[in-house]
């Protein structure tokens, strides 16, 4: 698969791409606000983005994820350490492709992709 990582902490998101590599999938882009999100999806057409809540600039992930959405209909997969009941209704109507807890493991990352690959092939 094709991964947008939206991440603003640069080290998080060197990590989540090397992963994403040794999983087979490819890291597409990393956009650290939900404008740079966007232009990156639009150029580059990923499968899924890995979405953080919190974004530079004070910007938030879910607004981003709302952007991308509502634009390219492109979904995510949230992986962030601000991850509650409120926030998972707050995307609901993004349809998200899962969430996953930071720090993040490997295999955590691993099974949540499997399943949010899974997820954008069924019907």
């Amino acid at each position: 698969m094709r991964v947008l990582i939206v991440e603003d902490e640069v080290l998080i998101a060197m990590h989540l791409e090397m992963m994403l590599e040794d999983f087979g999938h490819q890291a597409c882009g990393i956009a650290t606000d939900p404008q740079e999100a966007l232009a990156l999806a639009a150029s580059e057409k990923p499968d899924l983005a890995l979405m953080d809540i919190r974004l530079a600039r004070g910007t938030s992930g879910i607004d981003a994820a709302r952007l991308l959405h509502e634009n390219t209909g492109l979904r995510c997969l949230f992986v962030s350490g601000n991850i509650d009941e409120q926030m998972k209704a707050a995307v609901r109507d993004c349809e998200p492709l899962g969430f996953a807890g930071k720090p993040i493991l490997p295999t955590t990352l691993q099974k949540a992709l499997v399943a949010a690959e899974a997820a954008l092939r069924s019907p």
